[in-house]
């Protein structure tokens, strides 16, 4: 035990040590100034670079499904955004960083998708909606009950139990 506490000690001790060296070196090197030779010529100052353009006061976003053989509507709580034709995508200017767009996009014979769409710059959004005979391929995906509710008819196992 006693040997134990006394590598910890020793590997402490070390580990501050050279920690300290590295900070000592770091702030030497950053205290002095450096050196810049007195007879340097004074070169003429590079163009400033040229200035960032604002962002554009509204946002695209672009809506698309997959598979692009569907048509779909584009939901943002009532309001209807657009149709996402067959093989076309839906573009839908919005002011920039006026929130999320929480949309549904539903396709004939398909599940409805619930989705988010940011406006803090442009984006591209692909939808994958699954038909609905392919539902039970979904992560999360439950059996329906019967309409009895799953309960066993009066006989079985524990239908006889008071």
């Amino acid at each position: 035990m006693a040997r134990r506490a006394r590598f910890w000690r020793t590997a402490m001790v070390a580990m501050v040590a050279a920690l300290a060296g590295a900070g000592a070196a770091a702030w030497a090197q950053t205290a002095a100034p450096p050196a810049v030779p007195a007879a340097a010529p004074q070169q003429p100052a590079a163009a400033a670079p040229a200035a960032a353009a604002p962002p554009a006061a509204n946002v695209r976003i672009v809506f698309t499904v997959l598979p692009s053989t569907k048509k779909a509507t584009v939901m943002w709580g009532k309001k209807r955004l657009g149709i996402i034709e067959k093989g076309k995508p839906l573009i839908v200017a919005r002011p920039r960083d006026s929130g999320p767009l929480d949309v549904v996009v539903r396709a004939e014979g398909c599940l409805p998708v619930q989705t988010r769409a940011y406006t803090f710059a442009d984006s591209k959004l692909a939808v994958k909606v699954t038909p609905l005979d392919q539902k039970n391929m979904l992560l999360g995906y439950r059996e329906e009950l019967s309409p009895d509710g799953g309960v066993l008819p009066s006989g079985g196992p524990d239908g006889g139990v008071r």
